[in-house]
């Protein structure tokens, strides 16, 4: 994976400041550094938010 590959996320659902983030939301790759990615997750409203998750809780969109 690279930066602008949509990945889904695979770690179970939860809370991040108050925003649910579900099990199987596409996210953008925004950068990746070691075993860690920066990624965009846009909320129900289409607000983006950065999220910062480990590479094993990502899995390629198919």
């Amino acid at each position: 994976m690279k930066p602008g590959d949509k990945a889904k996320l695979t770690k179970q659902t939860f809370l991040h400041k108050g925003i649910f983030i579900f099990t199987g939301s596409t996210v953008e790759i925004k950068e990746i550094q070691n075993e860690k990615a920066i990624v965009i997750y846009n909320d129900k409203e289409g607000y983006p938010h950065d999220l910062e998750m480990n590479l094993t809780d990502l899995a390629p969109v198919s």
